[in-house]
This record gives C-alpha cells, structure tokens and sequence, in this order.
C-alpha cells in the first residue's frame, strides 16, 4: 500500500520529523535529505489525472513528495537563496488523501487546488477552506491567499519602514502614507533624479528545498 505522511502545523519548527535540518533566517528552514517518515497516511486514493484528464505529477526529496504538476509556473524563489531553491509547506486539505509539498505561493495554490483537489479557486467560484483545523468555516472569495496567509503564515514587508503585512494590498495602502518612503521620494524631488519605488519583501515559513532536479 502507497503511502505518505501528512505534516501537522506544529511540525514546521524544532521536531525535525523528516530528518535534521538547520535554520537559515527567521523565516525560513532548510533540509538535508529527509530520510524518515514516521507519520504515513494512506494516499491510495489521491488523484492521479487532474480535472481536465491530464497525469498529475510529483518529485521526490528522500521521503518528501512535492507537487510537481506545474513545474514551469512562477514560483516562490526569493533573491537571497540560490535560484536552485524553493519554500514549500506541505498540503492539509482533508476531502481526500493528499500528503503533497506545494510552494508557498499564491498561483501555485490555486494550481493544486484546482489539479489535485478539483477546487476553482477564482474569483467567480468561491469555496471554504477545508484545511486540517482552519478556524474560518465561511467561504471565500479569495481561498488561495488565505491558504497563504493563514495556514502558510506568509507575510510581506514594506521595503522602508520594515513593517509586516498579511496581504499585498495592505501594504500598498500603507504605503500612501509610510514616512521613510515619502521621504524618500521627496529627497529624490529635490535632487531631480528619478524614484523608483522599491519592492515589497516576502517572508515565508517552511522547509527549504531544491526548486527542481529532486531525487
């Protein structure tokens, strides 16, 4: 019988269930070669062909299983790791057997959902979130950023004033107003030079892994 653990929220940090693994920043996790797998669960029933009929496809990192589906999409690589790595956190939707690793990005999400879970997560279909243990029963418009924000704990960082937001959109609201950008800005005015508005940062928690070529 197939089989693949699935990883609970309070895994993420100190238990080292998939092996040692160092910490690299505040935010971030970086695995060895996970070579343990003491939680399986049974994945015979997980989806093999997505809702359009095409073969879904996975990769492994030792025991890990990464979704693999979208390979080429955008994913969530961050310019102070090498371009070879990824963030990932594992899946806990719970209507049938999942057990993979996806990508702490938003696309990314909505492309699992959609490939392996059969869920539309745009805007038109709205859908609850049926994470392992998520507080908010209601459904929503926008599953893939609330997945993102509340059961991957990814956060963003104005670029100025360090300050950490759930959501894109609030921290450009905050930055209508944020001091050190507009003066910035203003200093960039008075010198006659071009502003160039920099990019908000994104903070992730999660495990660390190679970005392609797993074995």
């Amino acid at each position: 019988m197939c089989k693949r653990r699935r990883q609970n929220a309070s895994d993420d940090y100190g238990s080292g269930k998939f092996g040692p693994y160092t910490l690299a920043d505040t935010s971030t996790t970086v695995m060895t070669m996970p070579v343990h797998d003491p939680k399986p669960v049974d994945i015979s029933g997980r989806r093999t062909h997505g809702p359009n009929g095409d073969p879904l496809r996975t990769r492994r990192f030792g025991v890990m299983e990464l979704d693999d589906t979208c390979p080429d999409a955008p994913g969530n690589v961050f310019d102070y790791h090498s371009p070879q790595l990824t963030c990932v956190r594992s899946c806990d939707w719970t209507d049938q057997p999942c057990g993979l690793f996806i990508e702490v990005d938003k696309i990314r999400i909505e492309d699992h959902l959609w490939f392996w879970h059969g869920v539309e997560t745009k805007r038109t279909t709205p859908s609850p979130c049926r994470f392992e243990g998520c507080p908010d029963a209601e459904t929503m418009t926008f599953l893939s950023r609330h997945i993102e924000g509340v059961h991957f704990a990814a956060s963003y960082q104005c670029s100025y004033c360090k300050k950490l937001w759930s959501r894109t959109d609030s921290v450009t609201r905050h930055q209508k107003g944020c001091k050190p950008l507009l003066a910035s800005r203003a200093h960039a005015e008075h010198g006659k030079y071009k502003f160039r508005l920099q990019e908000m940062i994104k903070s992730v928690s999660g495990y660390i892994v190679p970005a392609s070529n797993a074995t």
